[in-house]
């Protein structure tokens, strides 16, 4: 019996030592498969207008912004659309050329259709996300008793009111080809049509508003409400979704007017951004002031600024100053010898989540 188990056991070893042997023989040893077979760079375009830079005055407060540290890179037939492949990539870095995030990733030979964007946004949400053309970018709607809490004078008007979206950098490369053996030494590198690493741009634009006020020292908080603003954006194609349009919210600074003498004008100021604005919505372009006061009470001013949307101003510059001045008016029998005088940031800043 003993000598029964042992011949066979040795029988079992030769065979495996044959199976090793043959399957070696057809695998050079210097030639081995790679799991991540291609390798990703993407460089950042952060030339912001508005942010970093031609801000209309630097002596007042500036957007937030930060670099990126997180890139979704999909891959999708170029053929069906079909999502094949995709990776979520940390890997920072900066040169000569840029700051860029990059990584490696599978994909098998084929053709496909590359699209990247950054994926830690606060505000903006994707949709359609395993579709290369479909895919776009927006911001969720405050719920009614949201936008009423924040701007009280739209009463039941309150609808389809949307935070602003962060700046989202958006890289395509169209017609990427894998064809590579089976087995290779290194991966191949996305480039695009020119040769070189693509390059993210932000679909989102910065705007700067300023109009000037009279009586600042009544205000404890203002916000602002401009209507005829895309909702949402196709994110391969930068165009705006036309039949989305949505009234983007945001807070209003105080400071002082460098060209007014007069020390009872003061200036309010903002930075918002936006996908853009609907050109079908000329008609409809308002922004809305609200200002809540150091009384409890509420003001609030309306302007229709299409015309100042088209001055080349705004256009090249991303600026809209309304050549107006807003008077704040305490309720009669108040008292106004004291009040408040509030620096640059001593106004209320607004803020709250969205329900989702």
């Amino acid at each position: 019996m003993k000598k029964f188990v042992s011949l066979g056991l040795r029988n079992l070893s030769l065979v495996l030592a044959l199976l090793v042997h043959a399957g070696c023989e057809h695998r050079p040893l210097e030639m081995r498969q790679y799991e991540e077979n291609i390798f990703v760079r993407v460089y950042y375009d952060e030339n912001i207008r508005n942010v970093s830079f031609g801000f209309y005055d630097e002596s007042k407060k500036k957007p937030e912004y930060s670099s990126p540290k997180m890139m979704r890179v999909a891959f999708f037939d170029n053929v069906s659309d079909k999502l094949v492949s995709e990776r979520y990539l940390y890997d920072c870095g900066r040169d000569e050329r840029g700051y860029y995030i990059q990584g490696k990733m599978n994909l098998p030979n084929g053709k496909y259709n590359m699209l990247a964007y950054n994926f830690d946004t606060n505000e903006i949400e994707t949709r359609n996300n395993n579709s290369y053309y479909a895919m776009s970018a927006y911001t969720n709607a405050l719920s009614e008793s949201e936008a009423n809490r924040f701007f009280s004078s739209r009463g039941d008007d309150a609808t389809n009111i949307c935070r602003q979206p962060d700046h989202l950098f958006v890289a395509k490369v169209e017609d990427v080809e894998i064809d590579k053996p089976i087995y290779y030494e290194a991966p191949d590198t996305i480039k695009n049509n020119t040769g070189t690493y693509p390059v993210a741009e932000t679909i989102v634009k910065t705007y700067y508003l300023q109009f000037n006020i009279k009586g600042v020292e009544h205000v404890r908080s203002a916000v602002a409400l401009i209507s005829g603003m895309a909702g949402s954006k196709n994110m391969h194609s930068n165009e705006m979704v036309k039949d989305d349009v949505a009234s983007i919210f945001f807070s209003l600074n105080n400071g002082k007017d460098k060209a007014r003498t007069s020390d009872d004008i003061a200036v309010a100021y903002a930075s918002f951004n936006t996908f853009g604005k609907l050109p079908h919505t000329e008609g409809y372009l308002d922004v809305t002031f609200e200002f809540k006061t150091i009384y409890n009470t509420v003001q609030t001013e309306t302007f229709h600024i299409t015309d100042i949307f088209e001055t080349e101003m705004a256009k090249e510059n991303q600026w809209i100053i309304i050549d107006k001045v807003i008077e704040i008016i305490p309720p009669e029998g108040s008292d106004t010898s004291g009040g408040m005088s509030p620096g640059v940031n001593d106004w209320e800043q607004i803020e709250g989540s969205i329900t989702i």
